[in-house]
């Protein structure tokens, strides 16, 4: 593929990402406000370069009609993210069954040499935190954490994200929302910890 030009460039991350967050192309007018381009043609245009030199394909006359051609080079740098559901009991977090979807993204996101996986965040009991309903919070895989760490948390097969508090025989499990109260984890309980909290995705 030809070289791009830094503009071109920028154009054509933001057409990839658009792509791998909403599982659909953004339309010429979506382009045009991002880069404040005001003329469709001007993004037309843009997209035309795009399509000579490789990157994309550019179909007429539709308003998403645009798709990526991926190199094996771009695809080496693209990893498939786990979206976690609800927990299978007695199986591995990342089991099949545990996986309710799968978003591809670029390896440039995450911790090198660490396994990562995401759950979708359900309520506002981390707003505080800036973590919002429908945001997808990315998660290192691992066993243990520090006080105070936001970790994803499997209580009775359910995971949770929340602040992690050990005191003596107990865990509590506290929101950055003041309205929520913390949960409580005794000795015994059926509860581990899957990992801790390494970003946060907004799909808008």
């Amino acid at each position: 593929m030809r070289k791009l030009t830094a503009r071109q460039q920028a154009i054509y991350s933001y057409v990839k990402d658009y792509i791998l967050l909403h599982k659909r192309p953004p339309t010429i007018r979506e382009i045009g406000d991002e880069f404040g381009i005001k003329s469709t043609n001007g993004v037309r245009d843009a997209l035309m370069v795009l399509d000579s030199k490789g990157y994309i394909k550019k179909a007429s006359n539709q308003a998403r009609g645009i798709s990526l051609l991926y190199s094996s080079a771009s695809a080496a740098n693209t990893m498939h993210l786990p979206i976690i559901g609800r927990i299978a009991a007695g199986t591995p977090i990342l089991a099949e069954q545990n996986i309710e979807d799968t978003l591809i993204l670029d390896k440039s996101m995450f911790p090198r040499n660490s396994e990562v996986f995401a759950l979708r965040v359900q309520g506002d009991s981390m707003a505080g935190d800036g973590i919002l309903s429908g945001d997808i919070a990315v998660i290192r895989a691992q066993e243990n954490a520090e006080r105070g760490q936001i970790i994803a948390a499997l209580v009775d097969g359910d995971a949770t994200l929340k602040h992690y508090h050990p005191s003596g025989n107990k865990i509590e499990l506290r929101a950055s929302n003041p309205k929520y109260l913390p949960i409580t984890v005794c000795s015994g309980e059926n509860f581990s910890i899957a990992g801790i909290l390494a970003g946060v995705i907004r799909k808008c």
